[in-house]
This record gives structure tokens, C-alpha cells and sequence, in this order.
């Protein structure tokens, strides 16, 4: 999906992450902080900018620096405008040229043809010149079309292949169905990951029914969105390799960066991967993974320069049981110390039983492995276990006003501290 087409992605994903996303850092804060030159943030930020429509970025200003930032609003954009960052390309205009005229060859022949016939012909047709393209080149062209990209066919006749344009497996749907096939596409685009092969779909069958059916396919803006968030589709490409190397069951060396103050470049970690989990509430994925001494390792994809898969492979089966000793009780991505048990956590809520009796239900959809307790009418107790209180503060003050701890003296005590400051920063007490 990602490496036939996309190189060095890695840095328009730091530039993203550190100038537009989450530190926000002028290209001189920038150069300050890591081993990067304040020319090549410059080059890079101004791509990202020919890729990210203008109503999409918000400029700050600090003293004589620019600060740059995304913002959106999700109930109105919503189509994640971070997918065209992946449009990078690194494509020559005889790459183009090539995979151009091979394809419109092969598509004027009855039958199918070798790559011999194919090189001979473009030449005496003087749309190709050994000077500048070489036969290995134009059978690496061939490979990748019909291995990687998929618009070419082949079959081997005594070690000779014979290519021809591969089938069109939308044949048989009519233009209403494939309509339908859009819509379904669109909406899926968004809640499944990764997110970065819908939208390719999605513009695979706009160009098809425009192109090879010539017919119209209207802008689908049918579907709004909670809880989706835009920003982790920049992690994508490293999802995507850390999925293969779980399902090939083979170890990973994970980069991630190292401030300027260090030397030697950033640190690494060679890990079993195991499981990804996705924090819907923040938008941030994590890889739980396990050290060649069976530690458990919790890392967030966002703070990961690139992956390598290595040669090295592992059995999966054997983590099964400290993963479900050590995450049972995770709310999100926080693994269970060994010298620790899971914390006790009881919470009291107080809902107006005729228009709030849902919250409950909500409550309890939330917290599948709680004990609920009815105390009295529109009071309830609802007891479960953690393995950090403190990953629960986000979701308890989604739920403000209805929910109060009444077990974990360090939850409640954090919760305090928290409401504390943020009536001190609203200037509401002193």
C-alpha cells in the first residue's frame, strides 16, 4: 500500500508531528531541539503546505517566529485532509513515461505479450531508448505492475511471462451498484484502520466510474463523525509495517528520535510485537510488545521515527498469558507493574432515573467488567479494577456532575488537584 509509491515519508511525518501537530515548534525551535537543519524544516514545511489546504492551517505568531498548527472541525470536514500527505512521489518523468507507454502497449495487443516483445516494440515505436532505460528496468516495471500495483497479469510459458492488462474485477457490477459500493467505501473510510487504503478505494472507484464508465460520481458527503480524529493517519504507514510483522511473527527494531543534546543518533529497541490497541477518546495508537526478557512494553506510535522488521521471528502463542495477567485490567495502554496488583476503583452515580436511566447503560458498556449496584432510586455504586486510576481522569470528567470516587484515595486526590488548578487558570478562585 505504502512502498511502491511513497518515499521517505518518515520525514514529513517528524515535520508534521513536531511543526503542525503536537510541539508546534518554529523552524529555528525546531533546529534547537533535534539534529535537523533549519533548511531542510523550511523545504519540508512548505510541502506539507502544497498538500494541506490553506482553511485547514492556523498561523501564530511568537516574537519574530511563525508557528503553524492544523485545525478542524470535525462535524464539518469530514474527510481527513492528512491522507494527501501520503502523496508524495519520487517518480521521474521517464518513470512515468514508462509505466505509461508499457501499459497502452500491452492494452493495443490481442494477445499477451513477453517483456522482449514489449522492449523491442516501445523501441522501434521510438518511445523508449536503451541510452536512458535499460531491459533489467523495464522487467522491474513489469514487476511491479503486475506483483505490486496490480494492473498487469501474467503466466508463465516454459520460464518466459507473457503480460496482459489484468482483469477488470468491477466488470460485473452496473453503475448504480457501484454507486452503492461508494457510498458503503465513504463511510468506512474513516472508522476502519487503516484509514489510508479507504481513501485510495474510495478514489480508485471515483476515476473508474469517470473514466472507464463516464459516468459522474458525486462528491458523498453523507456521513458526520464523533470521535474520529485525523491526526493518527500520519502513523499509518508504521501501523501498517508493525501489522505485518506481527502476523509473520517476526521481531521489530523500533527508532525513535533523540533530542540534540544527545549524540550517537536516536535509541532503539528490538521487541516481539503483540497486540495494537487504539485509544478511540485521544486518537493515539499504541503497540504492545514484549522485550527479548518477556517484559511487557507499552509504545505510542507517535513517538516512533520508523520501524525495521527484522529476519529474527517469535511465537506469539507464548505471550498470551502474561498479556492477559499484565493488560486485563488496562484502560487504555498502562501495563500492570509485576510487584503490583490492580487497583480497586468504586465509583458512585447519581442520575435522574426517568431522563437520565441511560447513562448507566453507558457507564456500564464502558466498564464491561464493573459490578454494578443499585444503592437506592437514581443511586448506584459501580465497583471494577485498574491498573492505573489515574488513566480514568479523562473519562470521569467526561461524566462531571454524575460520577464521584468514593474508592481510590489517589484517583480522588488527583481529580482534586485537577479541578483545583483549572478553576485557579479560569480565575474562578484563587
Amino acid at each position: 500500500m505504502f512502498n511502491d509509491f511513497i518515499k521517505h515519508y518518515n520525514i514529513i511525518r517528524d515535520i508534521l508531528r513536531d511543526c503542525f501537530l503536537y510541539g508546534c515548534f518554529s523552524r529555528d525551535g525546531l533546529e534547537s531541539k533535534r539534529n535537523v537543519s533549519s533548511r531542510k524544516v523550511s523545504y519540508e514545511m512548505r510541502r506539507i503546505q502544497q498538500y494541506v489546504e490553506d482553511k485547514y492551517i492556523k498561523i501564530d505568531k511568537d516574537g519574530r517566529y511563525k508557528l503553524l498548527s492544523l485545525t478542524y472541525d470535525f462535524l464539518r470536514h469530514t474527510d481527513n485532509f492528512l491522507v494527501n500527505t501520503y502523496m508524495t512521489r519520487s517518480f521521474t518523468r521517464t518513470d512515468l513515461h514508462t509505466y505509461f507507454f508499457i501499459l497502452l502497449f500491452i492494452q493495443s495487443q490481442k494477445d499477451a505479450c513477453s517483456s522482449n516483445t514489449i522492449e523491442n516494440s516501445l523501441a522501434q515505436e521510438g518511445c523508449l531508448s536503451f541510452d536512458r532505460i535499460s531491459s533489467k528496468t523495464i522487467e522491474r516495471k513489469l514487476a511491479e505492475m503486475s506483483e505490486s500495483i496490480g494492473v498487469l497479469s501474467y503466466e508463465t510459458i516454459k520460464r518466459t511471462k507473457y503480460y496482459s492488462v489484468a482483469p477488470d474485477i468491477l466488470s460485473q457490477l452496473n453503475n448504480d451498484e457501484l454507486k452503492e459500493l461508494l457510498i458503503a467505501v465513504s463511510l468506512y473510510k474513516n472508522v476502519m484502520f487503516p484509514v489510508t487504503a479507504g481513501y485510495y478505494c474510495e478514489q480508485t472507484i471515483k476515476d473508474y466510474l469517470n473514466y472507464e464508465r463516464h459516468a459522474s460520481a458525486e462528491k458523498i458527503d453523507f456521513f458526520n463523525y464523533r470521535h474520529v480524529h485525523f491526526h493518527p493517519v500520519i502513523e499509518e504507514q508504521i501501523l501498517w509495517e508493525i501489522l505485518y510483522a506481527v502476523h509473520q511473527g517476526r521481531k521489530v527494531k523500533l527508532n525513535y528520535h533523540s533530542p540534540k543534546s544527545q549524540t550517537g543518533g536516536g535509541s532503539s529497541k528490538v521487541l516481539s510485537p503483540y497486540k495494537i490497541r487504539y485509544d478511540v477518546r485521544h486518537g493515539r495508537f499504541y503497540l504492545i510488545s514484549f522485550s527479548n526478557y518477556g517484559k511487557c512494553i507499552v509504545s505510542r506510535l507517535d513517538r516512533i521515527e520508523n520501524v525495521e522488521i527484522l529476519d529474527e521471528i517469535f511465537q506469539r502463542s507464548d505471550f498470551v498469558e502474561v498479556y492477559q495477567k499484565q493488560m486485563c485490567c488496562s484502560w487504555s495502554s498502562v501495563s500492570l507493574d509485576e510487584a503490583k496488583a490492580p487497583e480497586n476503583v468504586k465509583l458512585e452515580v447519581v442520575v435522574d432515573e426517568l431522563t437520565e436511566g441511560y447513562i448507566i447503560d453507558k457507564i456500564m458498556n464502558e466498564i464491561p467488567d464493573g459490578a454494578l449496584e443499585k444503592i437506592d432510586n437514581g443511586l448506584y455504586h459501580v465497583s471494577f479494577q485498574i491498573n492505573d486510576s489515574g488513566e480514568l481522569i479523562p473519562w470521569i470528567r467526561g461524566y462531571a456532575g454524575y460520577v464521584r470516587v468514593l474508592e481510590s484515595p489517589q484517583l480522588a486526590e488527583r481529580l482534586l488537584k485537577d479541578w483545583k488548578e483549572m478553576l485557579i487558570s479560569y480565575g474562578i478562585v484563587q
